[in-house]
């Protein structure tokens, strides 16, 4: 079982903490970012603290010749320090001592990606010892899997030599893998009854599809070496209580000395307070169906701790049975706020018989609640942000600094898109050939210049650690580049409608794509909160922004309309006014508490906390703007005299779309105004298409004009101080005097 406490509505497991080591830089740079905490309630009179200091989340119990040994998920570190399953050991199950350094499985199997792996399982056969783990499958890296691992010693290293995984219900696999259609499989638990036979337990990943299926526990018999199954599976048990919210899961059974089986298991969000510990009863054991008892969490948010799960039932050396888990730390909730999962320690009891409800209390008994981690405030940088015009001339504004341009080469197509290293010391262009150019410490990691294309690029996501990219093409094909995992791509659907924007989920586990109709396109673990039913004429889509934590999205359309799905909240739109040019492209601020629209004429559009840091653009003298949710007085709006594209320099939000698509994206049918703009894209009713073109419809249709040369405009965060002559300067050295010189044709 993996934490995932990035997304409010649980999409799948995942968790990757080669990307989430980057967070304490990402918090530096970011420094206008806010991030809330969980406050849990207080339930019981018990005080919890953990046994275990550090994250230490879903552990795993093995007790060999007079040692337990724990092993818990993957840790937080960077790439060269990452231990795939961590491991500690004690001689009383009480006091636990970490083996720093030691990966008890260096390297995963290759049917899965390395740096995914949690929820271990580790058992003896007689011979040697067997490890079960959850990684993400290679071949479809939106589902996980379950591998098996052997090893001559408890604490590894422990290999993984099958080519395929023992279990995976994606329907990936034949025989022998047990497969199915349930959305992939996670959390293994190793069983052994009292007679010594042993089957395997695990929770098919049926709440990551959309829509969701439910979550089952199933059981299948292994053999004597533990190393295979045999038969086939059985449902142990159902989501079927509210407090459950669809989600059972990280499931192990236990067996009492009256030979009584429980069945514990975690339910709910685990990014939440409400996730919590139940149990069910299993007259026939791991054979067939049980009955569960939870109508209410067993073990939920109590002093000391929040949202525990990942249970797993030892007996400690005098026989007394015991529960490991692993919980937030005191009121911490989610790894953004700088919390943790640490072990910890409940005694259980079964009743005078031990054949009663299970009862926990915690250990050690009086200890003091764990403090809640907070996380340091970091100095504010000064924002900035930089325009590119699509010969490549880069344009600086606020504190981003110039680390070159294409401005000055000949290029084989016209650069479409832009994107910051995640410490904003240098970036990336991109043509419509997918050609790759980088600057400052952007490093070059492949491109599809040399390609012949179906359709061209339009976008370009960067990964959150700056060592890779997608290339996002129009017909939805994606391209990925150095360490950039390839979730998927609408490439090969035959879209009706070109996509037009993309963006990431927030730390870089997957992304979507939109097409110019709005049909939003979910990869990876970014999760589909919703669409327009359509986008017709000047509502076609142009734009589009990630949340803070992936559980929501804006659109952006040419009219300047904004529509918000998920927790994404409406900071304002351009929509009612009157547009010089059609809006191009948006992007979230790092905080996602305002964003930015980019006209095709230079000019910017800020709503929220986005900053205006000057444009390419001119002003008007009768400006026209929409009320803001900002306190400041309306800004004029800017005007250029070329189109214009915008793209997010934050590694949560990256987005382009080109003037060239825009026109090519959906016609220039019609306007609608505000209120069929409000029934399509908020409310997601009917639209029905007004006969007579609205008073506060955009007319950038009625314009004869069609130019060449595009603008980006990319916000950055960085450290140095503001330049007021920046943007001179970068016009002479970047080319970009030729923006003046624009060719338009009718």
């Amino acid at each position: 079982m993996s934490p995932s406490p990035l997304t409010a509505r649980r999409s799948r497991r995942f968790r990757c903490p080669a990307i989430l080591s980057l967070l304490g830089a990402l918090v530096a740079v970011l420094g206008t970012a806010s991030f809330g905490i969980l406050t849990a309630p207080t339930a019981s009179a018990d005080n919890w603290a953990p046994v275990h200091t550090g994250d230490f989340p879903d552990p795993g119990i093995l007790s060999y010749g007079g040692v337990y040994y724990a092993f818990a998920t993957q840790n937080f570190a960077s790439p060269s320090q990452t231990i795939n399953i961590q491991v500690s050991t004690s001689t009383d199950g009480v006091n636990w001592t970490e083996l720093p350094g030691v990966d008890a499985l260096p390297a995963v199997g290759s049917w899965a990606v390395p740096g995914e792996t949690w929820a271990p399982s580790v058992a003896f056969n007689g011979n040697e010892f067997v490890m079960y783990y959850t990684a993400t499958e290679a071949a479809r890296p939106g589902d996980q899997c379950i591998g098996v691992a052997t090893s001559v010693s408890p604490e590894g290293p422990y290999q993984d030599t099958s080519p395929y995984p023992i279990v995976c219900q994606d329907n990936s696999y034949g025989p022998p893998t047990v497969g199915g259609s349930d959305g992939g499989s996670i959390d293994p638990d190793i069983f052994t009854d009292r007679s010594g036979n042993s089957w395997l337990i695990w929770k098919s990943d049926g709440n990551h599809l959309s829509p969701p299926m439910s979550t089952i526990i199933w059981s299948v018999p292994l053999t004597s070496d533990l190393l295979q199954t045999t038969g086939s599976p059985t449902q142990l048990l159902v989501d079927d209580e509210p407090w459950q919210s669809g989600v059972i899961e990280g499931p192990d059974m236990f067996e009492t000395s009256a030979d009584n089986y429980y069945l514990f298991y975690a339910g709910s969000d685990e990014g939440t307070s409400t996730y919590g510990i139940g149990w069910a009863s299993c007259p026939s054991g791991p054979t067939a169906m049980c009955s569960d008892m939870s109508s209410s969490p067993l073990l939920g948010t109590e002093p000391g701790m929040s949202g525990p799960g990942g249970p797993d039932v030892f007996n400690l050396p005098n026989g007394q049975p015991a529960m490991a888990f692993a919980a937030w730390q005191g009121n911490t909730i989610g790894y953004l706020t700088c919390g943790l999962r640490p072990m910890y320690l409940a005694d259980v009891s079964f009743g005078p018989h031990n054949d009663g409800t299970p009862s926990l209390s915690a250990y050690p008994a009086g200890a003091t609640a764990a403090a809640s981690p907070s996380c340091p405030v970091p100095p504010q940088p000064p924002p900035g942000y930089w325009q590119v015009a699509s010969d490549g001339g880069v344009f600086t504004f606020g504190s981003a600094n110039f680390y070159g341009s294409t401005g000055s080469m000949k290029l084989n197509k016209p650069v479409v898109g832009m994107a910051a290293t995640p410490d904003h010391n240098g970036y990336w262009l991109v043509a419509s050939d997918g050609g790759v150019f980088s600057f400052g410490d952007a490093g070059f990691y492949g491109s599809t210049g040399s390609m012949i294309l179906n359709k061209p690029i339009v976008s370009m996501i960067p990964t959150l650690d700056g060592h890779g990219y997608w290339l996002i093409a129009s017909d939805g094909g994606v391209f990925a580049f150095g360490d950039a995992p390839f979730y998927g791509s609408a490439g090969g659907d035959g879209l009706a409608y070109p996509v037009t924007a993309a963006a990431p989920s927030f730390l870089g586990g997957g992304y979507w794509l939109v097409d110019s109709n709005g049909q939003v396109f979910n990869y990876g673990n970014a999760p589909f909160e919703g669409q327009p039913v359509f986008a017709p004429g000047g509502y076609r889509i142009t734009g589009m922004a990630g949340t803070r934590n992936s559980s929501g999205y804006w659109l952006a359309s040419a009219n300047g309309n904004v529509a918000d799905f998920g927790n994404a909240a409406p900071y304002g739109s351009m929509i009612g006014a009157t547009l010089n040019a059609p809006v191009v492209g948006m992007a979230a601020t790092s905080d996602a508490a305002g964003y930015w629209l980019q006209g095709s004429d230079g000019g910017i559009f800020t709503y929220g906390d986005a900053p205006f840091l000057g444009s390419m653009g001119a002003t008007t003298s009768t400006p026209r703007w929409l009320a803001s949710p900002r306190s400041d007085p309306p800004r004029p709006r800017p005007q250029a005299s070329a189109p214009t594209l915008l793209v997010s320099a934050t590694p949560e939000a990256s987005l382009v779309v080109s003037a060239e698509r825009l026109r090519r994206s959906g016609g220039e049918g019609p306007g609608i105004g505000r209120a069929a703009a409000r029934s399509v894209l908020l409310h997601r009713s009917p639209l029905r298409v007004p006969a007579t073109r609205s008073a506060a419809a955009v007319t950038d249709a009625a314009s004869p004009r069609r130019c060449h040369h595009d603008l980006t405009v990319l916000p950055h965060l960085g450290s140095s101080p503001a330049q007021p002559s920046r943007a001179r300067r970068v016009i002479r050295a970047g080319g970009g005097a030729r923006l003046r010189r624009i060719v338009c044709k009718a």
